[in-house]
C-alpha cells in the first residue's frame, strides 16, 4: 500500500494528513463564512497545539464562487503555505452540477485529487477538529499497523458532536468559540445513525479518511451521486470489497464538533426532509463497483480549475469591538443556553403533555379504586 507514496516522502511538501472540504462564497443557512473560517482556523490552531501543524494541509474546494473564497476568508497566520483553494469557476460548476444545488462528490473529489497528504480526510466545512484527534492519529500512525488496526488498509469513519445552534448563530470571535467548545465538548450530543438502527458510517460525518493510495485506486466518491446524502455510505460499501471498515471513534474518540446551522426548533429527523427540500441520492446496496469513475475523476480534464495558495493577512477585531465582545461573552452565552433549553421544551412538549395525561389517568384510577374500596368495605 505504501510503495506508490514512498517516492513522495522525500519531498519537502510531504504531509501526513490532508483535510479536504468544499464550500461556496454564499450565505448558506446563515453565517456560512464564519463557520468555514472557524473550522479552518481552529483546525490549524489545534494542530499547532498538538505539534501536528507541519504535517497538515487543508484543501478547500471552492465550488462556483463568483468572488473566490481565497479572496474573502480571514484566516490565521498559520494558514500560510498550509491552506490551498481549488477554485472551480462558475461556468464549469454550472455544467458539472446539472440540476443539483451543490454536488459535494465532485467538489470533494477535486480536492482529494490535488491533495499531497499520505492520508486524506473529508470533513464538513463547518466542523471543528479538536487537539486530541491530531495527537491520537499521529500516535496511531507511528505504531501502525497493529493487530487491531491497519490504518493504510482501512476505511476510517468518525461521527461528530453538535455545537448548539443557539451558540453557533452568535458568530463568536475565534477565542470565544474555542473556549466554549473546550469547556462543553464532553457534553455535546454525538450525532450517530446507530440511534436509528443504521450502521455508524450512515451518520453525519465527523471525518471520513483513508490512505491516498485507496483514494487513487477507487477514484473517490461516485460522481453520479450529485444530490444530497448516501455518498459516504456508497463509498463504505464499495471499499468494503477490499478494505476493512473501521469505527475509528473507538481509537480517536469523537473530537469533531459541528457548528449547527439548523434552528433549534427543527426536529432532527426533519432536517433533510421538510426543513430542507432538496433532491436525495437513493441508497443502493448491491452490484456496486470498487471503482465507479474514470481517469478524469476530480475535474482532472479542466485546466481552468486552479489551485490558489492562501496568502492574505489575518485581520484582528477592532480593539473596542474586542473589549465589548469580551464583556458581553458570558451574558450572550447564558441567554443563548436558556433559550436552547426553552427550545428543547417546546420540541418535547407533546411528549411531556402525553406523559402527564397518562400518569394523571393512572393516578386518578388508583384514587377512584381506593375510594370505592373504602365505601363498600
Amino acid at each position: 500500500m505504501g510503495n506508490m507514496y514512498s517516492l513522495k516522502k522525500d519531498l519537502n511538501s510531504y504531509k501526513l494528513l490532508s483535510l479536504i472540504l468544499c464550500s461556496r462564497n454564499d450565505s448558506y443557512m446563515g453565517n456560512s463564512r464564519w463557520r468555514l473560517e472557524t473550522s479552518i482556523n481552529l483546525a490549524l490552531l489545534n494542530a499547532e497545539e498538538a505539534n501536528f501543524l507541519d504535517q497538515l494541509e487543508i484543501i478547500v474546494s471552492d465550488w462556483g464562487s463568483e468572488i473566490p473564497l481565497s479572496e474573502v476568508l480571514n484566516l490565521v497566520p498559520e494558514a500560510k503555505d498550509r491552506v490551498k483553494f481549488v477554485h472551480v469557476p462558475p461556468d464549469i460548476a454550472a455544467v458539472e452540477q446539472k440540476d443539483s444545488k451543490f454536488p459535494e462528490v465532485i467538489a470533494l473529489n477535486a480536492a482529494a485529487h490535488r491533495a499531497s497528504g499520505e492520508y486524506i480526510g473529508r470533513i464538513d466545512n463547518d466542523t471543528v477538529i479538536g487537539t486530541d484527534f491530531f495527537r491520537k492519529f499521529e500516535q496511531l500512525h507511528k505504531n501502525n499497523p497493529t493487530d487491531e488496526l491497519d490504518l493504510a488498509n482501512s476505511f476510517l469513519f468518525v461521527e461528530r458532536k453538535s455545537v448548539p445552534f443557539r451558540i453557533s448563530r452568535l458568530s463568536l470571535p475565534l477565542p470565544q468559540i474555542h473556549s466554549f467548545i473546550n469547556l462543553f465538548k464532553n457534553y455535546f450530543r454525538v450525532e450517530s445513525a446507530t440511534e436509528w438502527g443504521k450502521e455508524f458510517w450512515w451518520s453525519p460525518v465527523g471525518i471520513m479518511m483513508f490512505h491516498r493510495d485507496i483514494w487513487n485506486a477507487t477514484q473517490g466518491y461516485d460522481e453520479r451521486l450529485i444530490y444530497w446524502g448516501w455518498m459516504e455510505g456508497d463509498l463504505a460499501l464499495r471499499l468494503e470489497q477490499k478494505h476493512k471498515i473501521v469505527e475509528f471513534s473507538k481509537f480517536v474518540g469523537h473530537d469533531f464538533y459541528h457548528l449547527e446551522h439548523y434552528p433549534s426548533l427543527t426536529d432532527y429527523r426533519n432536517r433533510n426532509g421538510p426543513a430542507t427540500p432538496r433532491k436525495k441520492n437513493e441508497p443502493v446496496f448491491e452490484n456496486l463497483n470498487y471503482k465507479e469513475n474514470n481517469d478524469a475523476w476530480g475535474l482532472e480534464k479542466y485546466r481552468s480549475v486552479s489551485i490558489v495558495q492562501h496568502n492574505r493577512v489575518y485581520k484582528n477585531l477592532n480593539f473596542f469591538v474586542k473589549v465589548l465582545l469580551k464583556i458581553l461573552f458570558l451574558p450572550r452565552i447564558l441567554v443563548s443556553l436558556f433559550f436552547r433549553k426553552f427550545d428543547l421544551f417546546l420540541i418535547n412538549y407533546p411528549k411531556y403533555a402525553h406523559r402527564f395525561r397518562s400518569n394523571s389517568k393512572i393516578v386518578g384510577g388508583r384514587i377512584k379504586q381506593k375510594i370505592m374500596s373504602f365505601v363498600v368495605s
